[in-house]
């Protein structure tokens, strides 16, 4: 009888634990029940923060041009843009990822495990709050919860798809980073320390990133969008001129990763590429 019980018990465990997994919000919101519509035959792209500006504008841009896209953003079912693109597009694929979170990185990494990825876009970034990034009123919060998404996060994805990326035709990871993150460019600025701390930082880890992969014929390769009209200008509070829109931005990036190569990084000592093909100083 103990054993019985003992054996129910396991059962109504197991029963639990597939409930709360299936039934859970954020399980259903993540669109971990639905399999991902993968046309194995076309190249794939997943690119973080694809909800608004930019990573909206490359993954509609992508989807285009017939491209399998895995269009990621923190709240899925807020993403109206996004939503509407894959109701035009039914190449687009829609999950929730939250690139701080190590659980929702390895879920959405074992849901495509084994599904090609040849371009591994890092778009996914912040710019933090402006008043916690002046010398004198640092905070160590804002600088955790950047460098939480502008640096660690671009590693943490990248070390989850890697073997995806490995058994593709393409193999490339593309990581977002800005003209801020150059010292030569903002030597004589003293705002946003965080933001342009990160960017730096970014560069750093991709360029070692390359070293690390590229005998296995993967290229990790920095791009900068160029002065975009986003939330995150507007936030910067830049009102300047030499404004680009999101799909001016994307058209030109989505280019020039299409020809990156190994040789391209050696001959640009492995810089970032503007969107207009400049090559960024560090």
């Amino acid at each position: 009888m103990k054993k019985i019980i003992s054996n129910n018990f396991q059962s109504l465990k197991v029963l639990m634990m597939l409930t709360f997994l299936f039934c859970s919000p954020d399980i259903l919101e993540a669109g971990l029940i639905s399999d991902p519509i993968i046309d194995q035959k076309k190249t794939t792209v997943l690119i973080t923060g694809s909800n608004r500006g930019i990573g909206l504008a490359l993954a509609e841009n992508y989807a285009k041009q017939g491209w399998n896209v895995i269009a990621t953003c923190r709240k899925p079912k807020a993403a109206d843009a996004l939503i509407a693109l894959k109701e035009k597009y039914n190449n687009v694929n829609i999950e929730q990822l939250d690139v701080t979170s190590s659980e929702q990185i390895t879920l959405l990494a074992q849901k495509y495990e084994a599904i090609p990825i040849d371009v591994l876009f890092n778009n996914a970034g912040i710019l933090g709050n402006v008043r916690d990034q002046v010398f004198g009123a640092l905070s160590q919060s804002t600088f955790e919860q950047v460098f939480a998404v502008n640096v660690l996060a671009p590693l943490m994805v990248s070390e989850a798809f890697i073997e995806n990326v490995s058994i593709s035709q393409q193999k490339k990871i593309i990581s977002m980073t800005s003209g801020l993150g150059s010292m030569q460019i903002t030597a004589n600025q003293s705002y946003f320390y965080f933001y342009r701390m990160s960017k730096a930082a970014l560069n750093m880890a991709m360029v070692a990133m390359n070293a690390s992969l590229k005998e296995q014929g993967i290229v990790s390769a920095l791009v900068a969008p160029g002065m975009v009209d986003t939330k995150l200008l507007t936030e910067s509070g830049y009102r300047g001129p030499n404004k680009i829109t999101p799909d001016e931005s994307a058209v030109s990036l989505i280019e020039i990763i299409n020809s990156l190569t190994q040789e391209t990084l050696t001959t640009n000592n492995n810089k970032a590429i503007n969107y207009d093909g400049r090559i960024l100083p560090w």
